[in-house]
């Protein structure tokens, strides 16, 4: 039909692809010397690749609309542009179309490579080339030849921790040093991973503007309604303080690397007359319309010059609260005050050292046969690949870090569980019913007497986290941004500091979290907040707010896992909703 927005269906191997016909609105960009108001593009997708996990690059997402409608054609036309993370190919054809004088799609992923070749002969911009290039692979897949392109372009790729400086490091390699600029579009689902990319742009040498209010597509509203309604990850940028940001980006000047050491641009004059010199070296018609899209956007420096510490409404500062706790008074103040505690009571491990010892074997066991049936049912390569199931997942390449969960093996098909299964849900369920005891006063304590009424403290998940011999350091991150969750780690062995204990930043969970941005006064405050990575005795509780920024350490042991049970509590029905998917690892 000639109503619907796409052409050609196909159904193989369970996957669907089909070819999606793009119309973008570029009104709002009439004044900036265009003859047509609209791009017109027929893109092939692919959907429903649930057996690929996390391939996300064979699809539309809603930030290339929001690239095509705000994208100057200034910034493009004439010029060579090179596209990374170009999964369907969609941004780099959208650059073909406002007249660039050659694009080169690129992608990690082989199957994103041919869809933007197949996606260049459908839409007749034959000079349009693809390749591999992966962010983390210099040696082998990035141009040979440094600083050669006036154009970068990437469009909603900055979605994990290691993209941040992954991707930092490729634009480094590529873009021009005079001239230059990197364009990207990035969803601010977490503010700290959105931070980051800014900050690794900065150390590499870079200005940096970007939107200081979320942007919203105005094109395609039947195709990004499809997109929300089925993926969270879309829907959520919904919420206040998130949306997308358009980022701008360019190599200082040498007078101004050298001014910049001294010097920071805040907002008001000085930052729009950064941004107009800007503008006059990308050779951008200075209009009405481009100045007050420009005005919107932010400079963003990693420089500060308060002196001040972290302090709360008190004036106190955070480290002020021991961490270190032996009664669960002093715990609950340090949960407060810090964001973590923990707790440590010598009766605990000399009760129930057996018990602990038996949730550590069948952790140790468990986590073998996941791993085992990750490999050899669904081909994951578990020490390097990102997945998630219902039972398991890894967030990052190459990550060696793993997060299994006993709460939902009821919920699966109990003929493929494995014996050890069944025996880690039962030994947590045991240990989390002494634990449940141990928080619930503290979280009444930090909930105060009448809320401890209002709210209902429940233990919502149990499972494992384990890091594998030489897995990587993290980097610094919230589990959630909502107040009312907090997680409980029982340490199963000593962890010594050889074995990269939890890291966190003292105070973090009272940092906003969802702000797009933060002033030079916050900015430094948040910087010189202290960081602490408490060693960890057989037996520990180590108990933290969900919003507190923290990081597990480089695991430097050559042959020792690191594994901690844990137990999230929900205190007011906020939920977990980052980490495990509904397909099972156990399903046929």
């Amino acid at each position: 039909s000639n109503q619907l927005p796409f052409e050609i269906c196909l159904t193989s191997s369970m996957v669907l692809e089909l070819i999606t016909r793009l119309k973008i609105d570029r009104t709002s960009r009439s004044s900036d010397g265009e003859k047509d108001n609209t791009i017109s593009l027929r893109i092939k997708e692919e959907r429903d690749c649930d057996n690929v996990p996390l391939r996300t690059g064979l699809r539309v997402w809603s930030a290339s609309f929001i690239f095509g409608e705000n994208v100057f054609l200034g910034e493009i036309e004439n010029k060579n542009v090179l596209e990374l993370g170009a999964g369907t190919g969609v941004n780099g054809l959208i650059c073909a179309k406002l007249n660039a004088s050659s694009v080169i799609c690129s992608d990690g992923d082989i199957k994103s490579v041919n869809f933007c070749v197949q996606n260049a002969m459908l839409n007749k911009q034959f000079d349009v080339v693809s390749r591999i290039i992966d962010w983390g692979d210099e040696a082998n897949t990035y141009f040979k030849e440094r600083n050669t392109f006036p154009v970068i372009v990437a469009v909603d790729v900055v979605y994990l921790e290691e993209h941040a400086t992954e991707l930092a490091n490729c634009v480094a390699h590529h873009l021009c040093k005079e001239n230059g600029t990197f364009i990207c579009v990035c969803g601010v689902r977490k503010r700290e991973i959105f931070e980051t990319f800014l900050r690794e742009l900065v150390k590499r040498g870079m200005e940096v503007y970007f939107d200081t209010e979320g942007l919203m597509p105005k094109s395609n509203r039947e195709q990004v309604e499809e997109i929300r309604s089925n993926h969270k990850h879309d829907e959520e940028l919904l919420e206040d303080g998130k949306g997308y940001r358009m980022i701008r980006a360019r190599y200082r000047k040498e007078e101004e690397a050298a001014e910049s050491k001294d010097t920071i641009k805040t907002e008001g004059e000085s930052t729009e007359v950064a941004l107009a010199g800007f503008l006059d070296d990308l050779d951008v018609v200075a209009n009405d319309d481009n100045n007050r899209q420009m005005k919107k956007q932010q400079s963003y420096d990693m420089l500060s010059s308060s002196d001040d510490d972290v302090r709360d409404g008190n004036g106190e500062t955070a480290d002020d609260v021991p961490f270190l706790c032996t009664t669960i008074e002093s715990s609950s103040h340090s949960l407060l005050r810090n964001g973590f505690c923990v707790y440590r009571e010598e009766g605990f491990i000399q009760t129930q050292t057996e018990l602990l010892e038996n949730v550590h074997h069948h952790c140790t066991n468990y986590l073998n046969d996941l791993l085992e049936r990750c490999k050899t049912h669904h081909g994951i390569k578990c020490e390097r690949d990102i997945f998630r199931f219902k039972e398991i997942c890894s967030r990052a390449m190459n990550g060696k870090r793993f997060d299994f969960q006993a709460t939902k093996l009821s919920d699966v098909n109990t003929k493929n569980i494995p014996e050890s299964g069944k025996a880690f849900a039962e030994a947590l369920q045991t240990l989390g019913n002494i634990i449940e005891q141990k928080c619930e006063r503290a979280f009444e304590l930090v909930l105060g007497e009448k809320k401890k009424d209002e709210k209902q403290i429940t233990l919502v998940n149990r499972g494992c986290v384990t890091s594998l011999p030489k897995a990587p350091e993290q980097h610094f991150h919230a589990d959630g941004r909502k107040e009312g969750m907090y997680n409980c780690f029982v340490a199963l062995h000593d962890v010594p500091k050889i074995q990269g204990p939890t890291e966190f930043i003292l105070g973090s969970h009272k940092f906003d979290h969802d702000a797009p941005y933060v002033n030079t006064k916050t900015r430094k405050k948040q910087e010189k907040a202290k960081r602490i990575a408490p060693e960890l005795h057989k037996g520990d509780i180590l108990l933290y707010d969900y919003r507190v920024l923290h990081r597990g350490g480089e695991n430097k042991r050559c042959h020792d896992r690191r594994a901690l049970s844990y137990f999230l509590f929900d205190t007011n029905g906020t939920g977990d909703t980052w980490n495990f998917e509904d397909a099972s690892v156990w399903d046929d």
